[in-house]
């Protein structure tokens, strides 16, 4: 059992503070990655990736699983 789950979510879904994987490593999302400009909403710059891989963690507590 793993305690990761990957969702594919659009780019003008995603928050400040999500987990995304972004060029294969883990990336917390913050007020400078997201800008919008005159090619829609970028991420760190890139226009051309329209999904990104959100992550979620399953915490097991004990009033049971909690996603974060």
């Amino acid at each position: 059992m793993t305690n990761i789950i990957k969702t594919q979510i659009h780019i003008s879904n995603i928050k400040i503070g999500d987990t995304i994987e972004h060029q294969g490593s883990l990336v917390t999302v913050n007020k400078n990655d997201i800008s919008k400009g005159f090619c829609d909403i970028t991420f760190r710059g890139d226009a051309s990736k329209k999904y990104l891989t959100k992550i979620t963690f399953k915490v097991p507590t004990n009033l049971g699983i909690v996603l974060r």
